[in-house]
């Protein structure tokens, strides 16, 4: 892929820009980098447990401002989803964190959720990431979906990096819904289309002038290549160097990480502009 070309940068946030709280070394510069060289972001997270407000407070606290507009996550663009097949004010019962669960009525639909059965009919059971999923929280989706609502997965993933390790993931949540069903769910995030379609709506941006950064290739490097957009691996989150030797899903170009990438990237700036190197 042609760097020189660049225009719209869709980054993975875990495992890319930071590991739970903590930035990747060279975060501050890398988005210097993507300033001084006019190149526009957003943010493609299938991490469904924080709200649009506390990404942008994530990454102000790097020292990285962003607007709304820039944030497009697994469960904003579930609400995007039901929002198009069963309009405003539909009754949708949720299995999550507040990170599903707000954005959802945020979005203006009636949201059930916890361990109680809704004395109403729903359209969906709309399931993300949930560290305390119980038995009865399961039983209550089950019989639900059972009964006739559309499964819809925030995402699939079964692990997120963290500094001391993977963890369980989003698709604890969905495989354990899965068993107790046997019904495949509607897929949102990525590598499904629905969150790269909004974003690049959003962003007004072209797919040949536009790149994916992910670390991980199931979903960040897969997705984008069924849409037809480059794509650029890094390796400090789930996939290590070895395993992208081995896997079929091959990014168009892999560096270390994104303070590498700002490297190749500030060839584009001219001298007086440069950025000087930080590292975090």
């Amino acid at each position: 892929m042609d760097l020189d070309l660049l225009e719209v940068l869709l980054i993975d946030g875990d495992g890319v820009l930071w590991r739970d709280d903590r930035p990747i070394p060279g975060l501050d510069r890398f988005f210097d980098t993507l300033r001084l060289c006019g190149i526009r972001w957003a943010l493609l997270t299938n991490n469904n447990t924080r709200l649009v407000g506390e990404y942008l407070n994530k990454l102000a606290g790097f020292g990285v401002h962003a607007n709304a507009d820039q944030i497009f996550s697994s469960s904003t663009a579930t609400a995007d989803y039901l929002m198009k097949r069963y309009g405003p004010g539909a009754p949708v019962h949720a299995v999550g964190m507040r990170g599903v669960i707000e954005t959802l009525q945020d979005a203006g639909f009636l949201v059930s959720f916890g361990e109680e059965m809704p004395d109403y009919e729903v359209v969906a059971v709309a399931a993300g990431m949930d560290r305390d999923l119980t038995y009865n929280k399961a039983k209550v989706a089950t019989r639900l979906i059972l009964g006739g609502a559309e499964f819809v997965a925030t995402n699939t993933d079964g692990t997120y990096p963290t500094p001391d390790g993977l963890s369980p993931g989003t698709g604890m949540t969905i495989g354990a819904l899965r068993g107790t069903t046997g019904i495949t769910p509607t897929v949102i995030g990525k590598p499904e289309r629905a969150i790269f379609e909004a974003a690049l709506e959003t962003m007004k941006a072209e797919k040949a002038t536009t790149a994916m950064i992910g670390d991980r290739l199931e979903t960040d490097i897969l997705g984008a290549q069924r849409m037809g957009i480059p794509t650029i691996g890094v390796l400090t989150g789930v996939t290590t160097r070895e395993q992208m030797a081995e896997s079929d899903i091959q990014p168009d170009v892999v560096y270390e990480s994104i303070a590498e990438l700002a490297e190749v990237l500030e060839q584009r700036i001219s001298p007086e502009d440069h950025v000087t190197p930080i590292d975090l």
